[in-house]
């Protein structure tokens, strides 16, 4: 059986419940361990679910070794955690032979994986969750040179993780064309991970628009807001909902003063997360750049509605008008417009979560997952599919 290395940025906790891990399903055709800083600093304030183990924690047939990146001193951490990454892995690989190293996004993870392959001699899979030509441009709405800096070191380690690769894993077709000479890698596409089964049809909606996800200015939250102050008089029996950790969020309680129909939701975890956008009213995904938006395979799962703008891999998994609503992306106007649409068609509200959900389980659910994800190592490893 082939044993993988999966090397993870963190930091949020492996789930208490494997049917919401995706190691747990891959455990059908490898094992392996997983290497994932957490955002504890002690011992003590590790989740009781993990204590006894702590710092392995097994799902399956994968063993995840937790690190805890807050216990270093600041100025140390993404240091230590990167010499964590490759030593864990070399002392791994000698316990067990790894086959191939997974790593998730083209930073200090693909670093420690490109230095673990020269290691071991493992193959080497570099997964890409974004945007790359993206990378740090649309964090913050204000911009410094810190930025630019930022922005010249991703495209870097993209080239170095990228050239070093035996399999780019996309999630869209056109991800890497800004990048030509790293459009001749090998590379898988396929949505990333989501646990579809686990979200429940609701019974009933609630009328609500919700938007979620951080950081608030990537996502487009100000957007949404100045969208639906546009439209909130026309609609007083419906709220905007805004979920997702924003510890900067004085711009966005600016925008929303004075209005009492939208409302600030704390972020929470994915179990509880599933159940609000399971019933609300529409989904709205207004980001900047996406690669694929999580969110939107979950409200498709759950039936909802959604409205999405039209960047980076969206259009790879909203077909306009077929399963979500496109706009273009940054437009206050066209996207109240399509808020409008939207909410006085019930019918069609009811025709695109039909559609969403039929797209997703033939397409993007766990089974989907699993057999991209075979396809994927067995094109790595010379195996016939």
């Amino acid at each position: 059986m082939t044993r993988l290395l999966y090397i993870l940025p963190g930091l949020t906790p492996p789930d208490s419940d494997s049917r919401r891990d995706k190691f747990h399903y891959l455990s059908e055709l490898c094992e392996g361990e997983i290497l994932l800083p957490v955002w504890w600093g002690a011992v003590d304030e590790v989740s009781p679910y993990l204590k006894n183990t702590f710092p392995i924690y097994r799902v399956g047939r994968f063993y995840y070794h937790l690190f805890l990146f807050h216990k270093p001193p600041q100025f140390y951490r993404k240091l230590a955690t990167f010499l964590w990454y490759v030593g864990r892995g070399v002392k791994l690989h000698r316990a067990n032979k790894i086959d191939v190293i997974v790593t998730y996004g083209s930073n200090m993870p693909a670093v420690a994986g490109t230095i673990l392959k020269w290691l071991t001699g493992a193959k080497l899979v570099v997964e890409l969750p974004g945007v790359p030509e993206n990378a740090f441009r649309y964090d913050e709405p204000n911009q410094g040179s810190t930025t630019i800096v930022k922005r010249f070191i991703a495209d870097r380690l993209l080239y170095f993780a990228g050239r070093a690769s035996d399999c780019f894993k996309l999630l869209y077709p056109w991800q890497l064309q800004k990048y030509p000479s790293l459009q001749k890698k090998n590379a898988a596409i396929f949505h990333d991970f989501v646990p579809a089964k686990c979200v429940r049809l609701p019974a009933k909606e609630e009328q609500f628009i919700l938007c979620v996800g951080y950081p608030w200015y990537t996502k487009g939250v100000d957007i949404v807001i100045r969208a639906f102050k546009a439209i909130m008089k026309q609609y007083p029996d419906y709220k905007l909902k805004l979920m997702g950790h924003y510890p900067d969020r004085q711009l966005l309680e600016e925008l929303a003063q004075g209005c009492p129909q939208i409302e600030f939701l704390a972020p929470r975890p994915n179990e509880l997360a599933l159940k609000v956008i399971s019933v609300c009213t529409i989904c709205v995904l207004a980001s900047r750049t996406e690669g694929m938006g999580r969110v939107l395979l979950e409200a498709m799962a759950a039936g909802r509605p959604i409205i999405a703008s039209n960047v980076g891999g969206v259009s790879y998994y909203i077909s306009d008008d077929e399963n979500g609503l496109l706009f273009a992306s940054g437009s206050v106007e066209e996207l109240a417009a399509t808020m409008v649409r939207l909410l006085n068609d019930k019918e069609l509200r009811i025709r695109l979560g039909q559609r969403g959900y039929e797209r997703l389980f033939s397409d993007f659910d766990e089974a989907a997952y699993i057999r991209a994800f075979d396809r994927m190592l067995r094109s790595i490893q010379n195996k016939a599919p």
